[in-house]
């Protein structure tokens, strides 16, 4: 039997993310949400798995558990932002007696273009991520555009939706990428976008994001995650 405290809460890990410790944003979140019960880690598994392959496996999750929870809330980092917007948008049609909670997208990499980091998995001989959003979204176009669109529709399906992003970022490139999306993001969706800066503490009336503590030899992608607390 599956037992749950009313809410759930889906966490999507980035591109081959296996980070689900207590110090993670999604961890604090779990707390402040009371989801012990009912919360799903979505990370990367092994070689051979996929963006596509990782949302099914949500997909799957939340289908066995519609009669038991109230409302779904979601985090995701990354490249698991794009599949915490996939899966809001699949879950309002196929689940739409369901509320929709919160929504937090940190360090979303939108993929207007490929990044650095494609080029050295293309170079490796593995899927790059760019490809794989592309087929997430099932399309042979650029991902940024589905996503921001269909974030845009998920923002007016959640009660609160939050973007978490830094203009350092040395992975989820700024120019012509995350620029693109906060740029087209229409205002009418009520989105609050949280510009964290490295070094900085920043907070908001129940969040914050302290990065002037963590290893600074890191990017500040990769920090961002354990850097934010829900209070």
């Amino acid at each position: 039997m599956v037992r749950t405290s009313g809410s759930a809460l889906v966490v999507f890990d980035g591109y081959r993310g296996l980070r689900d410790g207590d110090r993670t944003a999604g961890a604090s979140l779990k707390a402040l949400l009371g989801c012990e019960d009912s919360t799903h880690w979505n990370n990367w598994s092994e070689r051979g798995d996929s963006l596509k392959r990782r949302f099914d496996r949500a997909s799957a999750w939340l289908e066995v558990r519609l009669g038991n929870i109230t409302d779904v809330n979601v985090i995701g980092l990354s490249m698991g932002c794009q599949l915490a917007v996939r899966f809001v948008h699949h879950a309002s049609i196929k689940a739409p007696s369901i509320e929709f909670g919160q929504l937090v997208l940190i360090a979303p990499d939108p993929k207007y273009r490929p990044v650095g980091r494609d080029a050295e998995e293309i170079a490796a001989g593995t899927s790059s991520a760019f490809e794989e959003a592309v087929a997430l979204w099932g399309s042979s176009g650029l991902a940024g555009p589905r996503f921001v669109s269909r974030l845009a529709d998920a923002a007016n399906q959640m009660e609160r939706t939050r973007i978490v992003y830094c203009r350092s970022d040395g992975v989820a490139e700024w120019s012509a990428n995350v620029e693109l999306m906060v740029d087209e993001l229409p205002h009418t969706t009520g989105i609050e976008l949280i510009e964290a800066i490295d070094g900085e503490f920043v907070s908001t009336n129940d969040m914050t994001v302290d990065l002037g503590v963590g290893n600074p030899e890191l990017d500040v992608h990769d920090r961002l995650w354990e850097s934010i607390s829900f209070v």
